[in-house]
């Protein structure tokens, strides 16, 4: 079986993980090229691989014969890449979020609708073994009729602080892996919400109306509920937990290095969690791209559209509002 030729668009840290799984996909896909307008850190990543480096988006899509692409670049980018590569007729997997604007995700929605091209958002959470798990037994009626969903996603340390500006904010930033997890594993729209910022440790957010700690509650349309916690303040290491309730029991997904093994002393019981998300979810980034080449090669149906994206970045845009505004926000 011939292996699906893959390029990425954007190297920094994302992309460049996403180019070291294809590269260790040798049995169902090839890396070929990829592409950053930074030119030292395009040819230093491309020799990493043994592929073909560009500085132009437009140049690899033209030049080479792709079966996909990986668009990792910054997200106000996002609207001109996924134009470029439906003109081009390749198959995307683009990185989380879809946008930072309802207007440009609305953009990218009517592009893919048009083309017709192969479009996956990259929400790797879905693709973990401990999430997919939690949405089977959720389906097979495991715990009832789902009530409640809490998430935890608290960071071991801030972005930089030249990346705060543009980031869109810490529920469109750090939270909106958990708003979508949130929405999938409810299978519900949501019509309020409602939320609340503090910048408690690092006053540097404070400057850009962002904040290194908030929680946002949402109101679905099924009468249920959800709490959303982002923290960027966790000194103990990276911490990520979702809960879900239903009305016959309920659902953990937890973050510790070892699940089923604890290390009891007189001290206590010890746990250890994560020291960043690269470890803790180095599973889900390959089962994502594994999502992506069945979707590329037969595939009928997106693991994670466009409007499932959109979705996600109006709630957090939602919870945005209503954190500045000390108001509740109704979603239309």
């Amino acid at each position: 079986m011939r292996r699906l030729r893959i390029g990425v668009l954007g190297v920094g840290r994302m992309g460049t993980l996403h180019a070291g799984n294809i590269s260790g996909s040798a049995r169902r896909a090839e890396l070929v090229a990829v592409a950053d307008p930074i030119k030292k850190l395009s040819r230093m990543v491309a020799r990493r691989f043994g592929v073909r480096a560009y500085e132009s988006a437009a140049e690899m899509l033209m030049k080479e014969e792709l079966d996909g692409v990986l668009i990792v670049t910054p997200t106000p980018l996002h609207v001109e890449h996924v134009a470029l590569a439906s003109e081009a007729h390749v198959p995307m997997l683009l990185e989380k979020p879809i946008a930072l604007t309802l207007k440009d995700a609305d953009r990218i929605v009517s592009i893919i609708r048009r083309s017709g091209v192969k479009f996956q958002l990259g929400y790797n959470r879905r693709f973990d073994p401990g999430y997919q798990k939690a949405k089977r037994m959720i389906l097979d009626g495991s715990i009832g009729k789902p009530i409640m969903v809490k998430t935890c996603a608290r960071d071991p340390e801030p972005p930089p602080e030249n990346y705060i500006p543009v980031s869109g904010g810490i529920f469109l930033d750090e939270c909106i892996h958990d708003i979508d997890i949130a929405l999938w594993l409810m299978n519900s729209k949501v019509k309020r919400v409602s939320a609340v910022g503090r910048t408690l440790v690092y006053p540097q957010f404070a400057k850009y109306r962002d904040y290194d700690n908030a929680i946002a509650i949402l109101h679905y349309q099924t009468g249920a509920l959800g709490v959303i916690e982002g923290s960027r303040t966790s000194k103990y290491g990276y911490d990520l937990r979702t809960e879900i309730l239903g009305s016959q029991g309920a659902i953990t997904i937890g973050n510790w290095k070892n699940d089923s093994a604890r290390l009891m002393t007189k001290e206590g019981t010890i746990d250890a969690p994560y020291p960043w998300f690269w470890g803790r979810f180095a599973e889900a980034y390959k089962l994502e791209l594994e999502a992506f080449y069945d979707y590329i090669s037969h595939g009928t149906r997106s693991p994670v559209s466009a409007e499932e994206g959109r979705a996600s970045v109006q709630v957090a845009l939602a919870a945005t509002e209503s954190a500045r505004t000390e108001k509740v926000v109704t979603i239309r």
